[in-house]
């Protein structure tokens, strides 16, 4: 592990990976650490096996806006000493250590030479009452669109939000 860490810092330092890959290339690394040596050195079948979604990286114009008003429409919560006045996280699901997630709010570019974008994001709520959730969301001053269960708000910067139920929008049923 200490040799393939000084590799990518090596690579990192001489330019052959941008930040971005450096980061996300350590926290996968950091991830099969922490699975253990057998998790490690296993071969996968057919690429790797993802646990789930650890973070989503958010782009725009003011972090400030995207912390209050994920914090306000979906409870995220601002992780202690991660707000650092151009960035925040914002955690949400379990707690951490056991599945939890988080968006990275930051001020910066949002442009890019990408050839692909995300469309949306999707957020899951337990005990779905359709009712409820679309009161909530116009409570925020939101008009949400979509089908029972599956509704669409944008965030103050337009940006396509779902809301699903865990039991309507589940990819793994048949």
């Amino acid at each position: 592990m200490e040799r393939f860490i000084a590799d990518l810092v090596k690579d990192f330092e001489t330019g052959k990976v941008d930040r971005r890959q450096f980061c996300e290339t350590l926290a996968l690394a950091a991830t099969v650490y922490a699975a253990g040596e057998s998790a490690a050195n296993a071969a996968p079948a057919h690429g790797l096996t993802m646990l789930g979604i650890n973070h989503i990286s958010y782009n725009c114009p003011d972090y400030a806006k995207a912390r209050d008003w994920y914090s306000s429409v979906f409870g995220m919560e601002i992780t202690p000493g991660k707000d650092s006045g151009k960035r925040a996280n914002l955690m949400f699901g379990p707690e951490p250590g056991k599945g939890g997630n988080f968006v990275v709010a930051r001020t910066g570019e949002t442009t890019s030479n990408a050839k692909a974008t995300v469309d949306h994001v999707c957020y899951t709520i337990s005990n779905w009452d359709e009712a409820k959730v679309r009161a909530a969301l116009r409570a925020n001053g939101l008009n949400p669109t979509g089908r029972d269960g599956s509704l669409h708000v944008y965030d103050p910067f337009d940006y396509d939000m779902q809301i699903a139920s865990a039991v309507q929008e589940n990819a793994f049923r048949r």
